[in-house]
Formats: structure tokens, C-alpha cells, sequence
């Protein structure tokens, strides 16, 4: 029987070429689609670097001087009284952990990219990433990962030495090592740098995993930087407060600090907008999650059309072999035995085109990986979403092929072999 198909469709390679291009053209646009949406979809699902369960987050702020409540301080007060704030809290029965937050809290937009230059090498070195600054606890309440296999302490105590962290990211956030040729943040460890705005060296002491800002973000590049809370000059770097609550304790942390007038303010330093950072992740996902369903319906609507146009394909081409369907019954064949033989040629047909279709996905892989290589979006465009991508535009290929002959080859099955045979 196959070499019977094989035959056929040898003789009818006219007709067959042109039903093989619109395959051709039909699965690369579903790799596409497929591609762009596996993509899009993996992002979220990919480690964020950092976990929020239990977390709360609010915001510093100081009494204005022109309000008639204000207090003349002096600097050093103001440290003070943020320092006995903090304090207050970690008194709480129902809080683990506190720290200090500059940028280093997630589902914040802002970028904060800096350079960190390294000394030690013949070259200028810069690591490029998010500047993110918080206390050393902010690496427990958070639960930082280290690619190292360091725990959440082992990094808390670099940083209590006033060492900084630095991510693993891709290597094209290090820059100025084209004879080097440094491709990754391991080799970096040790290391001292310095930023622009600020005299004195740092040493690098470790490394965490790169963060995300929300989810359907790529992670990015970290240099983590510590904020000791003795020195009065790092803790004014502040304007946020993060908590991690035990187990289950949300709700009566909440209702703690929203009847204690003492844990909210002191003086002219006062703590407001307290929020569970699941909410906070609500908000901030809102309209990527309303969009990322408007886009997954938009693929799903152009799927259909996709779908419809090969219907339409079957469906003509069937109806022009209705003679030949019903000299086959007549020769004793079942519907099943037709239906399998119609249905093995449209997937031979897939299977010739499969070659070429995989060669036209992996050119615009190519051209995809060269085109972003050194944006934030790169690693979307790599060989194994390409090729994950290509596997389900196949298998969606293979479920409109029987589909869509499964419709037509039913309606032409159901006339009678006298009837078709008279007509032809």
C-alpha cells in the first residue's frame, strides 16, 4: 500500500508540489507563531531569581518642614529614629526579618544600571548591571539563590563585610575584556572595583543568580551593594523597608502595625503604604498578564485561520477525487481503510517538506540570535526554543492534516459509489 501512495503521488506531482509549498509556507508561520509564544509563555515559568512569599514591603518617609508637626532634628537624629523604627519592628512576634531597601525589592520598573570598574587586571573591566541596595538581611527575606551553592547566610555575612554581589549573567554585560576575552562573572570573584560615584574600592565577594524585575522579563545583570545600618551615611540611602512575617502571621502583622501608632512613626520619620508584595505583584502583572492574553487569543485566532485556509486546501482537493474514493469502495475497500490512506498522504507530504521547513527555521534562527544578540530579549532566540518550537509546529501540522481531512473525506464517503462513479 505505501509504495502504491508513494506511486500516486509520484504521478500526481503537479498538483502535489503546489500542496507542498503551502505546507512549506504554512509550517514555518506556525514555528513562528509557536516560537514567539513559547517565548513569550517560558518567561514566566524561568527562575526569578528571588521569592516573596511571606513578604510586606513599605515605604520611609519624613515629615515635610513646612508641616506644623515638624521637629527640628539633626542628621544624625533622623538616623536614629529610622534605627529604633526598624528596631520596633523586629520586635514584632509576628516578623522574622528586616531590611532596608533601595531598589533592591522586586516588581519595581526601575532599571538603576550601573558600571562597576575592576581593578586588577591589564585591561579596563566593567561589569554592567542593576544597582540594587538593601541590608544584608534583605538576602534572607528575599532568599537570594547563588549559583555557587551558598546559602541565603553565607551571603548575608560577604555583605556584612561591606563586600558586594554580583549575578552570573551572560558575558555581554562585561565589557573592555576583548583580549581577555572574560565570558563570565566566576572569574570576577575577588576581584576589587569601584563605581563612578563613589571613592574606594569594593571587593566582590560572591555571586547570586541574576533577578528578575517582573515576570515576563528576562533576569538581568545584579550588582548587589550592602547598606550598613550603623553608618549614618548608607542608612539616608533608604526609602523602603522590607519585612518577611512568619508563617500565616500576615494578616495579624498587618493589623499590628495598623493599631500601633509607636511602630508607624517617631518624630519626623514615619512608615506608610504597607502591602503584601503578593499584591504588589498583582498590580504590577495586571496589564502584562491582560496582554499576554490578548496576544495568546490573537496566536490562537491566527492558528485558526491557518487551519481553515488547509481545510479549504483538503476540502477541494477531496471533492475533486470523489470518483476515485468511490472505485475504491466498490473494490471492496472500508471508509476506514480510504480515510487512512487520504490522511498517510497529506502526512507524507508534511514528511517531504519537513526537511526544507527545518532549514528555513533554523536561517531565521540565525538571523533571529544575530539580530538580538545584544538586547535583554537574546536568549528567547536560541536553539532549543527553535527547536522545541519547531517539534509543536509539526505536531500542529499533523493535527490540521487529519483534521482537516477527516471533514471532507467523511462528506465524500458518504456518497454512494453508483452515484459518485455516475457523475464522473
Amino acid at each position: 500500500m505505501n509504495r502504491n501512495l508513494i506511486k500516486q503521488i509520484r504521478n500526481e506531482w503537479r498538483e502535489n508540489m503546489w500542496l507542498c509549498i503551502e505546507l512549506l509556507i504554512v509550517s514555518v508561520a506556525v514555528w513562528a507563531l509557536s516560537l514567539d509564544l513559547f517565548s513569550t509563555l517560558s518567561l514566566k515559568f524561568k527562575e526569578k531569581g528571588y521569592d516573596i512569599t511571606n513578604v510586606y514591603k513599605m515605604n520611609l518617609r519624613y515629615v515635610d518642614q513646612s508641616s506644623p508637626e515638624f521637629v527640628a532634628l539633626k542628621n544624625e537624629d533622623y538616623a536614629n529614629d529610622i534605627r529604633a523604627l526598624l528596631a520596633r519592628l523586629r520586635r514584632s512576634p509576628y516578623v522574622e526579618l528586616v531590611g532596608l531597601s533601595n531598589n533592591s525589592i522586586p516588581y519595581n520598573y526601575n532599571y538603576s544600571g550601573t558600571q562597576l570598574r575592576l581593578k586588577g587586571f591589564p585591561d579596563s573591566i566593567r561589569f554592567q548591571g542593576n544597582l540594587r541596595t538593601g541590608s544584608p538581611e534583605m538576602v534572607r527575606i528575599l532568599r537570594l539563590k547563588s549559583p555557587e551553592g551558598y546559602t541565603a547566610e553565607q551571603l548575608e555575612k560577604i555583605l556584612r563585610k561591606n563586600e558586594i554581589l554580583i549575578s552570573d549573567g551572560p558575558g555581554n554585560n562585561i565589557s573592555g575584556n576583548e583580549k581577555l576575552k572574560i565570558t563570565d562573572s566566576k572569574s570576577l570573584v575577588g576581584h576589587y572595583g569601584h563605581f563612578g560615584y563613589e571613592e574606594g574600592t569594593r571587593r566582590i565577594g560572591g555571586l547570586i543568580a541574576p533577578m528578575k524585575r517582573s515576570d515576563y522579563e528576562t533576569p538581568g545583570n545584579v550588582i548587589y551593594v550592602p547598606i550598613d545600618e550603623k553608618n549614618d551615611d548608607h542608612i539616608f540611602w533608604a526609602h523602603e523597608i522590607a519585612v518577611l512575617v512568619k508563617p500565616d502571621m500576615g494578616k495579624k502583622f498587618e493589623d499590628e502595625f495598623y493599631s500601633s501608632p509607636d511602630m508607624r512613626r517617631l518624630r519626623n520619620v514615619y512608615l506608610t503604604e504597607l502591602v503584601d508584595m503578593k499584591n504588589v505583584r498583582a498590580l504590577c502583572q495586571r496589564s502584562q498578564d491582560s496582554e499576554m492574553r490578548l496576544w495568546v487569543a490573537g496566536v490562537i485566532f491566527l492558528l485558526l485561520i491557518i487551519f481553515l485556509g488547509l481545510l479549504g486546501t483538503f476540502w477541494f482537493r477531496i471533492r475533486q477525487r470523489t470518483g476515485e474514493i468511490a472505485l475504491r469502495k466498490t473494490c471492496g475497500a472500508t471508509s476506514s481503510d480510504v480515510f487512512r490512506r487520504i490522511v498517510s498522504e497529506g502526512l507524507l507530504l508534511l514528511l517531504f517538506i519537513s526537511i526544507p521547513a527545518l532549514i528555513a527555521d533554523g536561517l531565521l534562527t540565525h538571523y533571529l540570535m544575530r539580530e538580538y544578540s545584544l538586547s535583554m530579549t537574546d536568549y528567547q532566540f536560541s536553539w532549543i526554543p527553535a527547536g522545541i518550537a519547531y517539534l509543536i509546529a509539526m505536531a500542529l501540522m499533523v493535527i490540521m492534516i487529519i483534521i482537516g481531512v477527516w471533514f471532507p473525506a467523511r462528506q465524500a464517503m458518504k456518497i454512494e459509489p453508483a452515484i459518485a462513479l455516475k457523475d464522473e
